[in-house]
């Protein structure tokens, strides 16, 4: 992706966007790890004459209501000429524990996302959008060693695996959720003139040759590999695009 002097890629979404970012003006954490900072350290260094600025505004924990309830501050009052969306996980999580119905939370999702990308639509006009595919995968959860990820099964202090206490409904609610979601996520994508990242499938294609935990640690949060696919993914989606 080419930018320009006055270009600013924005980065909204979950805890998969947050990637722990710092909350100050230090440069060392503020666009915390994962695949934003994968793409922003690329977009980066590739467009270095151009100096572009990079923001991270995402949040650990959050569904598409709470990122268009404060979409105004966070993005707009920013004013994105590149704005990169994520968000979606959660809502299907929320869902289940809420006792809506996977139609319910997958219409909910929808009606937050076009309200955001409407917004964006009417506030800054024909600034480029990257919707990315949002993703769930019910793993196994009798055996939740950290064996199959990329690190050291204890070379750290103990941490619960977040999905460890996840029942066999859950698996099948979030599932059913996460697939009208993901459709969702492409038909808004496509209505609004947004480029839209397909990431699913990339997971399941890898995860033949290896473990999906090897990608997708607890169901949701990927791993340093997994991280990777996004990033590989959304500038494969963005390599032809030129800012004007």
């Amino acid at each position: 992706m080419k930018l320009n002097k006055n270009d600013v890629v924005l980065f909204s979404g979950d805890s998969i966007t947050d990637g722990n970012r710092g909350r100050s003006m230090d440069c060392n954490h503020i666009m915390g790890h994962g695949y934003q900072y994968i793409v922003a350290s690329q977009l980066a260094l590739e467009n270095a004459e151009n100096m572009p600025k990079f923001i991270n505004k995402g949040y650990s924990g959050e569904r598409s209501e709470d990122l268009l309830r404060k979409w105004q501050t966070d993005v707009i009052d920013n004013k994105p000429t590149v704005l990169s969306i994520l968000v979606g996980a959660n809502d299907g999580g929320h869902g289940y524990c809420t006792e809506l119905t996977p139609d319910e939370t997958a219409q909910r999702y929808e009606t937050n996302l076009r309200a955001i990308l409407e917004k964006t639509r009417n506030e800054l006009g024909d600034i480029k959008i990257i919707v990315c595919e949002p993703f769930y995968y019910p793993l196994d959860n009798s055996d939740c060693s950290y064996k199959f990820t990329p690190h050291p099964d204890g070379v750290e202090g103990p941490f619960e695996r977040p999905d460890s206490k996840d029942t066999g409904g859950s698996f099948i609610y979030r599932e059913a959720a996460n697939a009208r979601i993901r459709a969702a996520a492409k038909k808004a994508a496509e209505e609004f003139g947004c480029i839209f990242v397909p990431l699913y499938d990339k997971f399941k294609e890898n995860a033949k040759r290896s473990k999906m935990e090897y990608f997708i640690w607890d169901g949701t949060h990927p791993t340093i590999a997994g991280h990777m696919i996004i990033a590989r993914e959304w500038l494969k989606a963005c390599e032809d695009i030129t800012q004007a």
